[in-house]
């Protein structure tokens, strides 16, 4: 008898553990859930609305596409270098700003991420380049993606003739 005992009070014991495990695995489970609700609402809100995310960043901070139907040529001469980080911060780029000799107008040029260079570019240097005339305007200034530069007599190749960036290793890329 004292088997029967001991066997009921181990199922007791055992019984009496158990909604404690059960009461753990549901408060485990529903934070779960409400984590991943969390997760999945955040990156179905982003990807449905890309144009409405580009919309409430401020104009400087927007990507800008190479368009090869916008593209301009430009001979001028270096007026000011600049660093400014672009494209979500992702690098500091190498920024121009150009005097055209043809209409005395200051174009800022987007060249290329700083450490894209091998070459030197001073203030006064002879530029002419080859480069997607953006939609937007910076600072009351026309905005040039630079496909191609030419200085020193040396040309630097920043995008393939479809506009994607040469620094990118063969992203966008088809090889054959």
């Amino acid at each position: 008898m004292e088997r029967c005992k001991n066997s009921k009070s181990l199922t007791r014991k055992k019984l009496d553990k158990t909604p404690d495990l059960a009461h753990q695995c549901c408060r485990f489970a529903f934070y779960l859930v409400v984590l991943l609700f969390l997760i999945f609402s955040q990156v179905s809100a982003r990807g449905l609305r890309p144009e409405a995310d580009l919309q409430e960043q401020p104009p400087a901070s927007r990507p800008h596409f190479y368009n090869v139907d916008r593209e301009v040529t430009i001979e001028g001469q270096v007026d000011d270098i600049k660093f400014e980080t672009r494209y979500e911060g992702r690098s500091s780029f190498l920024i121009l700003l150009v005097k055209d000799k043809n209409s005395n107008e200051l174009v800022e040029v987007e060249t290329a991420p700083a450490w894209f260079f091998r070459t030197d570019i001073h203030k006064g240097e002879k530029i002419r380049l080859v480069g997607s005339l953006a939609e937007e305007q910076k600072e009351g200034r026309k905005l040039v993606i630079a496909r191609e530069m030419r200085i020193s007599n040396q040309t630097i190749t920043l995008r393939d003739r479809r506009g994607f960036p040469a620094w990118s290793r063969g992203q966008g890329r088809r090889r054959g």
